[in-house]
């Protein structure tokens, strides 16, 4: 049901975003849709509502029907005030930049998520209209030169890459965390970055809203947000975390420093998600941006680099057939290459990732930390190595990883 009819014959219903779902595990995060659903949750659960606050509802021991991630879904009002009545919402000690509220489901509970919700074309625009940035990408400040080198951060299960100029941060890809990082993990990741960052200036990328790419965003000041020279993203932006976030950091930077980029439209349905230059492909610095698609994983931004004797791809969540299919016939000169692994190492498609003939396959390097979801993946893991590439792992190095190109 569109959300219009649902919120006419629904409106006591809060709409939720449901951010990560594990069936074996019987753990549910969902955030909300905007401030008026997480407004609702507040005043049918008896919590206190601060807009301020992390929004974001971790539910343990669920075993009701399989729901999809990246979806809104319903949930009645009866069961916010169940959850009130058997004094299941904790609110206390959180210590999370993101987690707000925990959740401890029994056998018997009630049913959690009912229907799911659509948005229109006009209230998915109406949603964003003020997430945009007025940054042009053809006046997009970013010049490589000098001494180029690439450090993949040990940020635990979550992605965090810098690109270096001459030892100087030039451009951040993501600034991550794993979604249980306490408070104190967080800043301790970001750690002397602040300073560093305060007199180098480097710009932003967030490859897509997801979590486990902005987590450390979430956790720094305003002060610290404005040490970025420029912001570039997806232009929508699907939950209320993201949303607050995405306000502070164009409050900091301004809509001039903030460039948002739509997803590009497909032509077909179904088939190959593709990758779009956004600049020359001769171009030493490339961004890509991928066509719509309801995962967000597969539908966002991906970066690479290259020198005369090495390059290396920035790959975010995307798939690997997508690099292999839309970016490394950009590649094709004699060097030596690497890969920032995809989706730490965990579900990525199939995997298929032929170099062109004059490149040597150097290292993979896999952004991982303790998770549930088994990564990284062994399939993906051999995969690799039988493609000659020196597999590294930030989990088992336990430090930042550099790559000098």
């Amino acid at each position: 049901m569109y959300y219009y009819n649902h919120k006419k014959y629904f409106p006591n219903d809060v709409l939720v975003y449901i951010e990560e779902f594990d069936k074996e595990t019987g753990t549910v995060l969902f955030d909300f849709l905007d401030s008026n659903e997480y407004r609702s949750f507040t005043e049918f659960g008896g919590v206190n509502y601060t807009i301020s606050n992390p929004s974001m509802v971790l539910i343990n021991n669920y075993n009701q029907r399989t729901i999809q991630e990246n979806t809104i879904y319903a949930i009645k009002r009866n069961v916010i005030d169940s959850w009130r009545e058997l004094n299941l919402i904790n609110s206390e000690n959180q210590n999370s930049f993101l987690i707000g509220y925990t959740i401890e489901l029994s056998s018997d509970n009630n049913q959690v998520f009912f229907e799911s919700v659509s948005l229109n074309d006009f209230l998915d625009y109406f949603l964003n209209y003020y997430m945009r940035g007025r940054g042009s990408l053809k006046s997009l400040p970013i010049k490589i030169k000098g001494k180029l080198s690439v450090t993949v951060r040990n940020v635990g299960q979550g992605n965090w890459d810098e690109i270096n100029e001459d030892d100087k941060t030039k451009v951040v890809f993501d600034a991550g965390a794993s979604m249980y990082a306490t408070r104190t993990d967080i800043r301790n990741i970001i750690g002397y970055r602040a300073n560093k960052y305060s007199t180098e200036k480097p710009g932003l990328i967030l490859s897509h809203w997801d979590k486990d790419h902005y987590h450390s965003l979430v956790g720094m000041t305003d002060a610290e947000l404005a040490n970025f020279s420029f912001f570039i993203c997806r232009d929508r932006v699907p939950n209320l975390t993201s949303r607050i976030l995405f306000g502070r950091i164009i409050a900091a930077i301004g809509t001039a420093n903030t460039y948002t980029i739509p997803a590009e439209p497909r032509t077909t349905r179904g088939g190959h998600t593709h990758l779009i230059p956004l600049m020359p492909v001769t171009s030493q610095f490339m961004i890509y941006n991928a066509q719509y698609h309801k995962n967000r994983n597969i539908s966002g931004l991906v970066v690479s680099l290259k020198t005369k004797s090495s390059s290396i791809i920035l790959s975010g969540d995307c798939h690997y057939e997508q690099i292999f299919v839309d970016v490394l016939h950009h590649l094709d000169y004699k060097h030596k290459h690497h890969l920032v692994v995809p989706h730490h190492g965990g579900k990525a498609g199939k995997y298929i990732y032929n170099l062109p003939r004059n490149v040597t396959p150097d290292k993979a390097i896999i952004s991982v930390g303790p998770n549930n979801y088994g990564h990284p993946l062994q399939n993906y893991t051999r995969a690799l190595a039988l493609d000659y590439f020196n597999v590294q792992k930030t989990q088992t190095v336990k430090s930042d990883i550099t790559i000098n190109l």
